[in-house]
């Protein structure tokens, strides 16, 4: 169980008779503490996400600070890393590929200012492929061929945009000629 209170993080390992006496000393902790502290929780901001190894994900009552009861997510963002419920990386290389996506059309205006197709190599590495390759120490060998298909589309329009090929060129000609190296090679 993974539990966000305001700025402050919590995660437990639970099994099925421990779980009152560990989730109230742990939220009755945090709250103490930041009543020791001269502050208010936004409750309205804490939330729980849990993640269940189990065929059924058991009913366990809802957590409550200050008789508010805390929002169950199905995802949470922590460190720009999006932790789902079923343990998967589909929103977070989703989420990754909307961001580097919409970073090319800069790639673009540079090209289209006559950079050199060097200098464009270094931006795309600096503003593209920086963000492909976020956190994927915890993903990357978790993902399915789909989503890292996603990744390699990226790049692929990227090389495009830099070296004004055709879609026709393989892609991985680009790759040995730039001496870049895919995700999927440069990862492993």
């Amino acid at each position: 169980m993974w539990k966000l209170v305001d700025d402050v993080s919590s995660s437990e390992n639970l099994t099925s008779n421990s779980f009152s006496a560990t989730q109230c000393s742990t939220l009755d902790s945090i709250d103490s503490w930041a009543t020791c502290n001269c502050m208010k929780l936004n409750t309205k901001k804490c939330k729980e996400l849990r993640i269940s190894f189990l065929k059924e994900t058991p009913q366990l009552p809802p957590l409550t600070i200050d008789g508010h009861v805390l929002e169950t997510e199905q995802s949470q963002k922590v460190l720009g890393l999006i932790i789902q419920n079923n343990l998967k990386c589909d929103e977070q290389i989703r989420s990754i590929v909307t961001k580097a996506s919409k970073r090319l059309y800069g790639l673009r205006v540079y090209c289209g200012g006559g950079v050199p197709p060097a200098d464009l190599t270094n931006i795309y590495f600096a503003l593209i492929r920086s963000i492909l390759e976020y956190c994927c120490e915890v993903w990357n060998y978790a993902i399915p061929r789909y989503l890292s298909d996603e990744l390699e589309r990226v790049q692929k329009r990227a090389m495009c945009i830099i070296f004004l090929a055709t879609h026709t060129t393989k892609f991985s000609n680009w790759l040995i000629a730039q001496d870049l190296a895919t995700s999927e090679t440069k990862l492993v």
